[in-house]
């Protein structure tokens, strides 16, 4: 098989996983009449497993179909260059960074991102979200998530942040992910927030008739979109690597 093949074999098939991803628990926000969504965890393992083009392409155009295909198509122009952007800029510094490693290092990473991520988990699930709406993919059907549920969730939420910290813990100290991989994703998640603000400050909201300065109550949901989506593909990748599937 050809370099140029396998190369269009990787887009094809990443580009079907981040719109897979992007579409399969998206969660609205009413401030910008965006949602979150799980996309960047397929776009962060197409950065750590592939080259940034392929990362790139990937997260533009699947993101951007997901837009297109559930009702979000106002945000599918700013998506498809954000996204772009996002793993191109990931997948670069993943490759620039990756020699950042070591024992304290992974133990300072996995530690400060821990904190982080049990933040995030317990801010989602027991304050930003509630209430809220979850949207069924591919229907118009839609489940409102009032305050009770929000609460009850919230101990579950915690315990899911701190499982997956647990697994980028080991996946870092194991040395199957360094340290430096998780900065340039975070580098490439940092841009994707930026984009979305001024997107949505600039174009969507004015656009929609939302209030423009609205845009700042979306920032710590696309926070917990890198923090989410890193949790996500680092225990993907630090697998794939264990089994022997990629180096």
């Amino acid at each position: 098989m050809s370099t140029r093949t396998h190369r269009v074999i990787e887009i094809v098939v990443f580009t079907v996983l981040v719109y897979a991803a992007t579409i399969a628990l998206p969660i609205y926000q009413p401030p910008t009449g965006g949602y979150f969504n799980l996309g960047e965890s397929m776009i962060y393992v197409a950065a750590l497993t592939t080259s940034p083009l392929v990362a790139g392409i990937a997260g533009g155009v699947g993101a951007a179909l997901a837009d297109l295909t559930t009702g979000y198509a106002i945000f599918a122009p700013g998506t498809l260059v954000i996204k772009f952007i996002e793993g191109f800029v990931a997948g670069f510094f993943v490759r620039k960074l990756k020699s950042i490693h070591g024992a304290v290092k992974a133990l300072i990473t996995g530690g400060v991102y821990s904190i982080i991520l049990v933040s995030v988990y317990a801010t989602l699930g027991g304050v930003y979200l509630g209430p809220s709406t979850l949207m069924i993919p591919g229907t118009s059907f839609v489940i409102e998530l009032p305050s009770p549920y929000v609460e009850v969730a919230l101990a579950v939420w915690i315990a899911l942040g701190i499982a997956l910290a647990s697994l980028v813990i080991i996946a870092l100290t194991k040395s199957y992910v360094s340290s430096g991989e998780v900065y340039g994703l975070a580098i490439g998640g940092a841009l994707m927030v930026l984009g979305y603000y001024l997107y949505e400050y600039f174009i969507s909201n004015p656009l929609t008739g939302r209030e423009p300065a609205a845009a700042v109550l979306e920032i710590p949901v696309n926070i917990g979109q890198v923090i989410v989506g890193i949790s996500i593909a680092i225990p993907v990748v630090s697998w794939l690597r264990r089994a022997g599937y990629i180096k």
